[in-house]
């Protein structure tokens, strides 16, 4: 009897000890990274431009419908705007970067001011305009930040992927065709849910632009993979707010981004709401270039628009310990985002990349 009394008892200890080293071991960190292709820093930090939205008035493009946007400051507009990003994200969880008017700037380092460019910049860690000049549909002529994360920590394929709603990721995302998932433009998704194996019988149905999906599919399929794989590493592509733009369609291009803050504040709820996910998943989102300052040149981009050098980058999740925009802060530049996604899984991009510069997070540290 005292000895099954005793037996029981180092049972009950080991379960407890099992418990409390299951609870102190440090869950490993992902990071699910957003760019929202060609959206300006006027509309992230300033809400709808007054302006441009009167000079379509005037065109008789959209009367009466710019009303839901207007605000009396900056603080307002960009609210009506993106209500979860500013009301929620910033505020609460992380930080964003690229407000020239508080002393915080993120620029471009490729002369191209496009955007194979500038994905290729933000994935490989440094400006590549002796082969990226164009936006045709070429592989990666070197390897990104997201091949190596998971070369680097020996991850299944299915644990890397990249979703898109431009056909050019097929090519952006990776260096080696296969090396990890990907899914852009019209291509396929398989899957098991009767819902989205309808939306993608008909993506390509509903096609307004001939190389992208709307972002809606994207963001679905991504979501959906979100769900179903647990991907480490996943990046996601928006691209209505770039389509719309350079049709110059104002009222559109607000329309977009409203619904990218939508796509945000799904997809932050649902990681929160995930024990393999919550507090320790970063939230990265950032866009691929700049566009022009005024109301003549704000739906262009390319290396003589002033204006489209400027982007911004926001981070939100664990270890972010600055809330809502930087002021005053050390110049960033486009470059540095792989870098700082390599960081946040403990790696050094130098050893992909020898000169790419340092993450962020480094950069930001400095007195």
């Amino acid at each position: 009897m005292k000895t099954m009394t005793i037996l029981r008892g180092l049972a009950v200890l080991l379960l407890g000890l099992a418990s409390a080293c299951t609870a102190a071991a440090p869950r490993e960190p992902n990071v699910v990274v957003v760019t929202l292709d060609g959206v300006r820093a006027q509309e992230i930090f300033g809400g709808m431009d007054a302006e441009i939205a009167r000079a379509a008035d005037e065109d008789g493009e959209d009367a009466g419908q710019f009303d839901r946007y207007r605000g009396d400051s900056a603080a307002q507009r960009r609210a009506r705007l993106m209500p979860f990003f500013w009301g929620t994200l910033m505020r609460e969880h992380g930080w964003i970067a690229g407000n020239a008017a508080l002393g915080s700037r993120v620029r471009l380092g490729n002369r191209m001011r496009f955007s194979y460019p500038g994905y290729a910049e933000l994935l490989t860690g440094v400006p590549r305009d002796d082969s990226v000049t164009s936006n045709a549909a070429i592989q990666s002529p070197y390897p990104t930040v997201l091949e190596f994360v998971r070369e680097r920590l020996r991850l299944p394929r299915a644990k890397v992927a990249a979703f898109g709603s431009w056909d050019r990721f097929a090519g952006i995302a990776e260096h080696t065709r296969g090396s990890i998932t990907v899914n852009a433009g019209f291509m396929p998704f398989v899957d098991s849910d009767p819902g989205i194996r309808r939306l993608d019988a008909i993506q390509a149905q509903a096609r307004t632009w001939r190389h992208e999906r709307f972002d809606a599919f994207t963001a679905a399929f991504a979501l959906r993979y979100l769900e179903r794989e647990r991907p480490r590493l996943l990046y996601v592509g928006l691209g209505d707010t770039d389509e719309w733009a350079h049709a110059g369609r104002y009222m559109d291009t607000l329309e977009a981004l409203a619904l990218a803050d939508r796509f945000l504040q799904t997809l932050w709820q649902w990681l929160q709401s995930q024990p393999d996910y919550r507090d320790n998943t970063v939230l990265l989102i950032a866009t691929d270039h700049g566009r022009g300052r005024t109301v003549r040149d704000w739906s262009d981009h390319g290396p003589d628009v002033e204006g489209a050098q400027d982007v911004w980058l926001a981070l939100a999740g664990p270890g972010q310990a600055r809330r809502g925009e930087l002021r005053q802060a050390p110049d960033l530049r486009q470059g540095q985002i792989a870098a700082s996604i390599a960081a946040l899984f403990g790696l050094d991009l130098r050893d992909m990349e020898p000169g790419a510069g340092e993450p962020v997070q480094e950069t930001l540290r400095r007195p």
